[in-house]
């Protein structure tokens, strides 16, 4: 079996394994290719003679892959904030930046309902991160998280 027949073999096994961590912001594309990086390094590193079979030795090594991928996302998307932003965090995260209601936000159809919700709520309505959380019965924490998530989406589309 040459290198490419071994590969489309296992896509499904990294595919599976890449869907579950698409809730983080990563695009599923980026995700693959990071598992298949793990699922090379699983081949590579395979012994035959143990009792193991080779997608169950693979998981380990995609899995460790993706999530690698998700943790230098984050260290460096929360790095790109300058010194001044980290100063005036607290602030920006309570004030909605817009506050007339009828500035409306576009958002794609095929959106993730939860960070539409508080994107709509924060610029569309105009509430600050307490009362979303207060709505959407979630802490202030976890939508500041949906919130910033939302904005890095759509900046990621265009």
């Amino acid at each position: 079996m040459n290198q490419d027949d071994w590969i489309k073999e296992y896509i499904p096994l990294v595919k599976s394994i890449a869907q579950k961590y698409i809730k983080y912001g990563v695009p599923l594309d980026d995700l693959v290719q990071e598992g298949l990086i793990g699922l090379l390094e699983a081949k590579k590193r395979f012994k035959e003679n143990k009792d193991t079979k080779f997608s169950t030795y693979a998981h380990y090594w995609v899995k460790k892959r993706i999530l690698q991928a998700l943790d230098l996302e984050l260290k460096t998307s929360l790095s790109k904030m300058s010194l001044d932003e980290n100063i005036d965090i607290a602030k920006d995260l309570e004030e909605p930046v817009v506050k007339k209601p009828w500035s409306k936000i576009d958002l794609p159809k095929d959106f993730p309902k939860n960070e539409a919700r508080v994107l709509r709520l924060f610029f569309d309505q105009g509430k600050n991160l307490k009362e979303i959380a207060e709505i959407l019965k979630i802490s202030r924490e976890r939508a500041r998280q949906l919130k910033q998530k939302g904005l890095r989406r759509l900046k990621s589309r265009t």
